[in-house]
């Protein structure tokens, strides 16, 4: 077994501990009704001012949104048999219609002057066909904790279930994505319907 993934049998405490991280982070969700994919938080950027690929700055203070999976999302779809393909363009398209519904939310100023989107995911390869920009994050204890917590989630909730033998077979890297408001309004906010 590959260090860095949780034990099967710790996993029935994953569900817990994510409901309680949830609770911490205070993470609200982007549809009234939590049947998106997508929950977040507000934060201020505490880093180094940040030029993204587009351009855009992101200096100490800014307020930014942190990006969270609703894992319910993926525990509600588990009982359907998608195939891997059929999972992976569900999860595009129902994250790009929340995008599109966090970009309208923004453009009408519903949660104040937000400069970018940013997140840590396993999923990174997803977020860049979705727009984002994908950063290597410093290896740390932080970074290895999240990719552990992170692997742990994926295991119990995420695409493939029981098949996610990727995950034991190759570690899957742990990156930061970032969206600018201004790459989100331009590519989401003009198909919002």
């Amino acid at each position: 077994m590959l260090k860095n993934i949780p034990p099967r049998f710790v996993l029935i405490l994953w569900p817990v501990v994510d409901t309680c991280m949830r609770t911490i982070s205070r993470t609200r969700p982007v549809r009234t009704d939590d049947s998106g994919i997508i929950r977040f938080n507000l934060h201020r950027y505490k880093g180094h001012t940040r030029v993204l690929n587009d351009g855009s700055e992101i200096k100490t203070g800014d307020t930014i949104i942190e990006l969270h999976l609703n894992n319910a999302w993926f525990k509600r779809r588990r009982n359907l048999y998608l195939s891997a393909s059929q999972s992976l363009r569900e999860f595009l398209g129902c994250f790009a219609q929340d995008l599109r519904i966090l970009a309208h939310q923004i453009s009408s100023g519903t949660f104040g002057d937000i400069t970018a989107l940013r997140g840590s995911t396993l999923l990174y390869v997803a977020a860049r066909r979705l727009g984002f920009q994908v950063d290597e994050l410093p290896d740390s204890l932080w970074k290895k904790g999240a990719r552990f917590y992170m692997a742990g989630l994926m295991q119990v909730y995420h695409l493939r279930g029981e098949e996610l033998s990727g995950l034991r077979e190759k570690p899957w890297e742990l990156k930061e994505v970032w969206l600018s408001r201004a790459a989100l309004l331009a590519k989401y906010n003009s198909k919002y319907t």
